[in-house]
């Protein structure tokens, strides 16, 4: 068999296709766009698509909104916002967020997913008035200190190609602090000692509760129901001589004398 000669037209044609699919193999990742979202490219890690992965277009300003100090293990709400600077052309817009510590969680209905361990787009999200946002959940670590989210929001003109788009980056720091000490229940308090009320001036009869200088058989059967136990000594002093807030039989015994013979028969 003869061997077959190249000429140089074959040669050249050949040389011009190995050209082109080595020019598609290089750029074609640069032209094909993510619309159902992409991570590793927040700054956390630090890679980001600006500007090498979408060119053409005008950076948004891209922003956090939330708490910047929690409690450790606090479930804290945090937004993630992209503003177009070029709203007429750059109409929508997707994310990407991470954190050093902590854990992120999706919130229903923002159209959003967690891939990886980081937050991005299920699809662009159509601007209003220029701005596109997202809402999130992030978890403070078990530890205290410092702890930084990472966020790229990328402003797209929905061509779904990278020409025409540009994306930015930001970080947002939070500080955990340690949780409160827990209020010291106050202790439960003892009763205070009743103190003793003072028999009435002028008066120093036993039983002589209203310090009217006399005893009546009134103020006796008081006498005899605190003895009892069905009244309190403080309903008449002056039959607890002893001060130990009890009426014994003997003080009763000294208030019937003082009704009897009167108060100055008592010695008192």
């Amino acid at each position: 068999m003869q061997a077959q000669i190249v000429g140089p037209r074959y040669a050249q044609s050949t040389w011009l296709a190995l050209t082109i699919c080595g020019f598609v193999g290089v750029y074609a990742p640069r032209v094909a766009a993510f619309p159902t979202g992409q991570t590793g490219y927040s700054g956390k890690a630090g890679f980001s698509c600006t500007p090498t992965c979408h060119t053409g277009g005008v950076a948004p300003s891209v922003s956090f909104q939330g708490p910047d100090q929690v409690t450790v293990g606090t479930v804290a709400t945090f937004h993630f916002v992209v503003e177009s600077q070029a709203p007429s052309v750059q109409v929508a817009a997707g994310l990407d967020v991470a954190a050093s510590a902590g854990k992120l969680a999706t919130v229903s209905g923002q159209g959003e997913q967690l891939l990886g361990g980081e937050i991005t787009h299920t699809s662009p999200q159509n601007n209003t008035n220029g701005v596109a946002a997202w809402e999130f959940t992030w978890q403070a670590p078990a530890q205290p200190g410092t702890a930084t989210l990472f966020g790229a929001g990328n402003s797209v003109n929905l061509d779904f190609t990278s020409f025409g788009d540009a994306a930015a980056t930001t970080t947002f720091q939070i500080l955990v602090s340690a949780a409160s000490p827990p209020t010291p229940t106050d202790a439960p308090t003892e009763a205070p000692t009743p103190t003793p009320t003072a028999t009435p001036p002028g008066s120093g009869c036993i039983g002589d509760c209203d310090g009217s200088g006399t005893v009546t058989i009134d103020e006796i059967m008081v006498g005899v129901a605190i003895a009892m136990g069905e009244a309190n000594v403080s309903s008449c002093q002056s039959l607890d001589v002893s001060h130990d807030q009890q009426v014994t039989v003997d003080e009763l015994l000294q208030a019937v004398h003082a009704a009897l013979h009167g108060c100055a028969a008592t010695g008192q």
